[in-house]
């Protein structure tokens, strides 16, 4: 079952379905909670759109580092993939705009503030995905 679970960690599929799943919370018509609303910080809307996009780049770049120990530059595919996940974002702004959500340059600001997060994580990231982390090296 470890093995499995692993192997599709190790696959687009993680990267894809969380993909779709930042586009579908953008686009879904906002909720409107007038009777109570919950304790919230100022800045939580964006510490989300953050979060979201961090961890999108995080697992578009694990998958691109599974894949490209035979291929050339893999920083350089990393920035690509960085710079399409934040053109991502700032379509999203758009496309919310478009759906009647608000549109707002801060959450541009914080999704490549999240994706730009996850590139020097991935970057300093001595792990080898599927590989040793370190330990037992005798």
């Amino acid at each position: 079952m470890k093995q499995q679970l692993r192997k599709y960690l190790y696959t687009k599929w993680p990267a894809i379905i969380w993909s779709v799943i930042i586009f579908l919370l953008l686009v879904m018509p906002p909720i409107n909670i007038d009777q109570e609303k919950p304790i919230t910080f100022s800045g939580l809307d964006k510490a989300i759109h953050f979060l979201l996009f961090g961890i999108m780049l995080w697992l578009w770049g694990y998958y691109q580092k599974t894949v490209s120990s035979a291929r050339k530059n893999p920083v350089l595919q990393l920035f690509f993939i960085t710079i399409v996940v934040i053109a991502y974002g700032i379509a999203m702004e758009y496309v919310q705009d478009w759906v009647g959500r608000d549109f707002d340059v801060w959450d541009m600001v914080a999704d490549a503030a999240g994706a730009i997060t996850a590139f020097f994580i991935l970057l300093v990231q001595k792990e080898d995905p599927g590989g040793n982390r370190g330990r037992n090296q005798n």
